[in-house]
């Protein structure tokens, strides 16, 4: 069992910068991180934790564990500015709580910017393109209600907050603070760069894949972005000594994870042609590659499939084994796939160009 305490852990920059990493029991048994940055005049918070049960008490219990460390108090209304890595609730969601108690300047990169100020339209929107893939994927009616409240509940928790700046609009840079565009996990997902320390997101993580879903649900991101984007920070965070994660154990090899993640997605691919040798939905092969899913998991295990499907069909190894049913339909109707006759070959050939370090796609 998850314990239900985690202690605050210290880094330092080799500038001198103080990084503060506190634990939030974002929803039951998930845990995230949010890091109080200290350099100079600024007093950063990166990411926030959800705004669900015990997560914003979190918060506050890191900040006094803090001010006893360091010998002087600072809380929520000493922040200088709060940067979300991504447009996610479990690293947003706790703005609806630290604004009525800061006036930091928030920033967000431009393409996740609706969903913090403009979130009400923003959910709606995504709700229903989240059914229609649903049915397309074949999910029974049943299940499709229950996904959409498995959905619909965190969404609850958060409410349209302001944005004072995005990250383009100030060159990527605020101060020391560096910033990257990632696209992939999240469409304005952003990986943060301090001196020698680079604070990751959900873009590279210990232990885990971070989560995937089709680019059809929302632009910019899909699994052709998150592996451009991987490249993309192998290279421009190249010397970093650590890597500080939204989730789970800091990573001292930015480039050896970044490979093992590629191959990770590489061999899924491969396993969805394996299975679509008999034409089949993104429902059916998700229980085949993830087995019988509870909860919430179900939504991550279809779109996790959903995503991989995508990206094979986008390239060619795909077709729709029912087209000619597909037209005869007044609504989006169930799609099933087959794998073309090559495409396990074409994937091998893409697997040897992966292992020089190319992206795969």
């Amino acid at each position: 069992m998850a314990s239900s305490k985690r202690s605050v852990e210290f880094f330092q920059t080799s500038e001198g910068a103080k990084i503060f990493q506190i634990p939030l029991n974002a929803f039951p048994g998930f845990w995230v991180y949010a890091y109080l940055v200290l350099i100079d005049d600024y007093k950063v918070l990166i990411d926030t934790g959800s705004n669900w049960g015990t997560s914003n008490q979190g918060l506050e219990e890191g900040f006094e564990s803090i001010s006893e460390s360091i010998e002087e108090q600072i809380n929520l209304a000493d922040l200088s500015h709060i940067f979300i890595t991504h447009g996610h609730i479990d690293h947003f969601g706790g703005l609806a709580y630290i604004r009525q108690h800061s006036t930091a300047q928030i920033g967000v990169h431009e393409l996740d910017r609706r969903i913090l100020s403009n979130y009400e339209e923003r959910l709606l929107v995504a709700a229903q393109r989240l059914m229609e893939f649903l049915r397309e994927s074949g999910v029974p009616a049943e299940e499709r209600n229950q996904i959409y409240d498995y959905y619909m509940f965190p969404k609850s928790l958060f409410s349209s907050v302001d944005v004072d700046f995005t990250y383009q609009a100030v060159d990527m840079q605020v101060g020391p603070f560096r910033f990257l565009h990632t696209p992939g996990h999240g469409a304005g997902a952003v990986v943060i760069r301090l001196h020698d320390i680079l604070f990751s997101g959900d873009h590279i993580l210990s232990g885990i894949s971070p989560h995937q879903a089709p680019e059809r649900l929302t632009l910019n991101t899909g699994l052709s972005h998150y592996l451009e984007s991987l490249e993309k920070v192998k290279t421009w965070a190249s010397d970093v000594k650590l890597v500080l994660g939204g989730h789970k154990n800091p990573l001292t090899d930015l480039g050896k994870r970044v490979d093992e993640i590629r191959a990770l997605h590489f061999h899924r691919l491969e396993e969805i042609l394996q299975l679509l040798e008999t034409p089949n939905t993104v429902s059916e092969i998700s229980k085949n590659l993830f087995g019988k899913a509870e909860g919430y998991n179900t939504l991550l295990a279809i779109e996790e499939s959903g995503a991989h499907v995508e990206y094979l069909y986008q390239y060619g190894y795909l077709s729709i084994y029912n087209l000619e049913e597909l037209n005869q339909e007044s609504r989006p109707a169930v799609i099933k796939y087959c794998r073309v006759n090559d495409a396990l070959e074409m994937l091998k050939t893409l697997e040897k160009k992966g292992e020089k370090g190319y992206v795969l796609i």
